[in-house]
């Protein structure tokens, strides 16, 4: 059990203390007490460590990040006792670099099963896949 974040899309220091500071919270963690940030995340970061959580108390928010893939594979629950924006439970914005063809290409929710609470936002993440074929509605 780990304890998450409350930050938002306030960010300290670069990409490279965000990883660190991501790594420090979440490697070994199978239950994020709270809300799970992944913000400000460069492509050349191994996101490995995430695959441990299987579930996430507050919200999902995956902003800004330039990644291919985010390894959530073993994900089965965002209760959603806490929403970002007041309603949401998974929060995905932007994130892709207009400069670059880097760009987040892969949720990995694969095992994905119930949001308890609160909706779901998946917007302007140019190059993600598979999102329109998700019955986001089942999962709520």
């Amino acid at each position: 059990v780990c304890a998450g974040t409350l930050n938002g899309l306030s960010v300290t220091g670069d990409a490279q203390h965000q990883y660190q500071t991501l790594h420090k919270m979440y490697n070994n963690c199978e239950i994020v007490m709270g809300n799970l940030e992944i913000v400000l995340i460069d492509h050349t970061q191994d996101l490995s460590f995430l695959q441990t959580i299987r579930e996430v108390t507050g919200y999902i928010l995956i902003a800004m990040n330039v990644f291919a893939s985010l390894p959530l594979q073993n994900l089965r629950v965002i209760r959603g006792t806490q929403f970002y924006e007041e309603k949401y439970a998974l929060f995905v914005l932007l994130n892709y670099n207009p400069n670059t063809t880097h760009a987040l290409r892969q949720l990995g929710l694969n095992q994905l099963t119930e949001i308890l609470a609160g909706g779901v936002y998946i917007e302007k993440n140019a190059q993600l896949c598979h999102v329109d074929t998700v019955e986001w509605k089942d999962i709520m």
